[in-house]
């Protein structure tokens, strides 16, 4: 008997399971892999001692998430140490140019002045405004909506903005991601820097609402108490970190341990049935970290939920999802772009707001985009650890179809992912190229993963989202995961949700596990 249970050991999991243990909870997280992490684990997919983040990798809105500011310190005495970049995030161009974000603003500013002077002040009023209205931001992800937390948090910037100011802020909210960046920068290559961070959701450059997110994330990249970093030896190390305090607090996990069905007794969860058959009991709390679609229709059972609430989860709908390479390298990325973009963490490839609208909606309709945005992350810049001595790793992602009904190239036959997926790496892989001549010959090995595969090695992955579900504004904030039921609890008393299919969803920043402790503690 526990007084909670937690289904998964995502990072959001660990988080409550922290909190509440920290309560005087007795608290058991039961996790159906070898180790525990979710999406948010490291592992050796290519050579030995090459190591890859499996899922997750740049850790950015974490830094202004007040749940990990209060348990940093203790995180550290369990082994976690962040490594930051000293080039946050850069585009490079089709011509060897690039534009890149520094540590500080101003060589930020210096960066896009290269391109327009308009281009840099366009980044300095977007980091002012980000100034004035960062708190307020802080307590909406970090609040349930609606509440009257979230709602004092939209009215905050009132008092700082003044009337004008808030009509343009409340503009601002609502924005895509392409007006948004034509908004504050004039010329293509600035507007292509800003703005692939909507489409890591993802959202496409025209939906709306995408621009703030976008905003938010790369201001938090550049923000002094911010920043964009990676645990020291992998992702891993902050789920790790995260089991080890909990352990130390009394709360046990259990890898390897699958949960097979939620004991429903008089509309209330009583406890859980592993795969195994045992029986465990929870006296006060279950907690899954899942997708929705997982919790509702396989763990508990459609039967147990009114009408209604089937008919909406019905309409709950996954996004695009993504094939992901690791690449094992002989030596670092030589990219043509200036120095600066070998010292970047995340690398984007795509020339134009356009490219990247045009591979978005190639994916959209089913099609294997011809040049997708790629999203690359250079782990071993900062930490060589992670590979032998002299050696590095890449981290690739771009956006596809589960179902594929053709290539847009007209190169790839259509079939089966597991007959694809090679080919379309070979694609992202001779994008690189083009950009870092000799790439391809210092690649020792590859792993790739296609939607399918994701899904079979994380099934909360659902159709290969990495998101656990569709970002779009239809289904975010207080629609999120369902109209009606944004706070975390469900139809069955003692049964909540948490993880990124619930407010403020993906990413990396252990919000939601750390509300739904605070409103069980309370």
């Amino acid at each position: 008997m526990y007084d909670a249970i937690l289904i998964g050991s995502g990072h959001n999991n660990l988080f409550a399971g922290v909190l509440l243990a920290e309560a005087g909870w007795k608290v058991a997280v039961f996790e159906q892999a070898e180790d525990v992490g979710g999406a948010v684990r490291t592992w050796e997919s290519t050579l030995p001692g090459f190591r890859h983040d499996a899922f997750s990798n740049t850790h950015i809105l974490i830094f202004i998430s007040p749940y990990f500011r209060r348990l940093r310190p203790e995180l550290e005495e369990h082994g976690l140490r962040y490594l930051s970049y000293p080039v946050p995030i850069a585009s490079v161009y089709e011509d060897g140019d690039a534009v890149w974000m520094c540590q500080d603003r101003e060589g930020t500013c210096e960066s896009l002045g290269r391109q327009s002077g308009a281009d840099a002040e366009g980044w300095r009023r977007l980091m002012d405004l980000y100034e004035d209205t960062r708190e307020s931001f802080v307590r909406l992800l970090s609040s349930p909506v609606p509440s009257l937390s979230s709602v004092v948090s939209l009215a905050g910037p009132r008092l700082r903005l003044g009337a004008r100011g808030n009509m343009e802020f409340a503009q601002m909210l609502i924005l895509p991601a392409r007006l948004f960046a034509d908004f504050f920068f004039q010329t293509r290559k600035a507007k292509a820097w800003f703005l692939p961070w909507a489409l890591h959701l993802p959202h496409s450059p025209e939906s709306a609402g995408g621009g703030v997110f976008d905003w938010l994330v790369m201001a938090t990249a550049q923000h002094s108490q911010g920043g964009l970093a990676v645990p020291a030896g992998g992702s891993g190390g902050l789920t790790a970190a995260l089991a080890s305090l909990l352990r130390s607090r009394g709360g046990e996990i259990r890898t390897a341990a699958r949960v097979a069905r939620i004991i429903i007794k008089g509309r209330t969860a009583r406890g859980v049935v592993l795969a195994d058959g045992t029986e465990v009991r929870a006296e006060r709390a279950i907690i899954a970290g899942t997708a929705p679609t997982k919790l509702f229709l396989d763990l508990v059972g459609p039967e147990h939920f009114p009408d209604e609430f089937v008919q909406r989860l019905e309409r709950y709908r996954y996004d695009l999802p993504v094939v992901k390479v690791d690449y094992a390298l002989s030596r670092p990325v030589e990219w043509r772009a200036p120095a600066e973009v070998g010292q970047a963490g995340l690398v984007h490839i795509s020339p134009s707001v356009d490219d990247m609208s045009l591979a978005y909606n190639q994916a959209l309709r089913g099609y294997l985009p011809e040049a997708p945005l790629l999203i690359i992350s250079q782990p071993t810049v900062v930490d060589p650890s992670r590979a032998p001595r002299g050696r590095h790793t890449l981290w690739v992602v771009a956006r596809v179809p589960y179902e594929v009904k053709g290539d847009a190239a007209g190169r790839i036959p259509t079939g089966p992912w597991k007959e694809m997926k090679e080919r379309f790496a070979d694609r992202l892989t001779d994008m690189i190229e083009n950009h870092a001549p000799g790439f391809r010959d210092s690649v020792l090995a590859r792993h790739v993963v296609s939607p399918e595969d994701l899904e079979t090695l994380n099934p909360n992955l659902v159709r290969g989202d990495v998101g656990a579900g569709s970002v779009q504004l239809h289904q975010s904030y207080v629609f999120r995961p369902l109209p009606g039921w944004s706070r975390y609890t469900t139809p069955i008393r003692r049964l909540y949700l948490d993880g990124a299919a619930t407010h403020p969803g993906p990413g990396i920043a252990g919000m939601s596990g750390g509300i739904v402790a605070d409103l069980l503690v309370r």
